[in-house]
């Protein structure tokens, strides 16, 4: 009788232990196409003509998926890029301070007021040959997502440029396979 409490007991701790240790981040390839993201109407709006290039980095535990827009080779007078990035690491690589990193080199701080657990968004007028929108937000340490609009030529965003960019960043970070 005593042995078999043991056995059960022993059972026991096993399926608890088992079932604690399911959880992490999702694999690199199961990361979504950021491509699907820009809808037909955005993209006619900030690159009218241009055409979606999706892009992968995916390794066994990190990786990446990337939609690239090459605003020049559309058919409107825009000269730029577009890009959306998604990224997995299961080494938790995007704390506190990777993020801060991130959002420094753009010019901002990170905040909690979301999309995700953390983010940043700075809108750049003309200077220096460019002006920019650029975004980062993270999720569980382990997600991080990008958008970038980079425009050389005109000057000025098309209407509702920065709204696209926040819009388009929430929607990959709603994306993204946590849980």
């Amino acid at each position: 009788m005593r042995l078999r409490a043991c056995a059960v007991l022993a059972v026991g701790v096993l399926t608890v232990g088992v079932a604690g240790c399911g959880g992490g981040p999702a694999a690199p390839a199961a990361l979504p196409d950021p491509c699907e993201l820009i809808t037909g109407e955005v993209l006619d709006r900030l690159a009218p003509g241009s055409k979606r290039e999706p892009r992968e980095q995916l390794g066994d535990g990190s990786g990446s998926k990337s939609c690239d827009v090459d605003l020049t080779a559309g058919t409107g007078s825009l000269r730029g890029d577009l890009e959306v990035t998604v990224a997995v690491d299961g080494n938790e690589m995007y704390d506190g301070g990777w993020q801060a990193r991130q959002c420094a080199e753009i010019g901002a701080k990170p905040t909690s007021g979301g999309p995700g657990d953390a983010s940043c968004l700075v809108i750049s007028p003309w200077a220096n040959g460019e002006a920019r929108i650029d975004g980062r937000a993270w999720v569980d340490g382990d997600y991080e997502v990008r958008v970038t609009y980079q425009l050389v030529e005109p000057r000025n965003f098309p209407p509702g440029t920065e709204q696209d960019l926040r819009n388009l960043l929430a929607a990959a970070v709603d994306s993204l396979p946590v849980g």
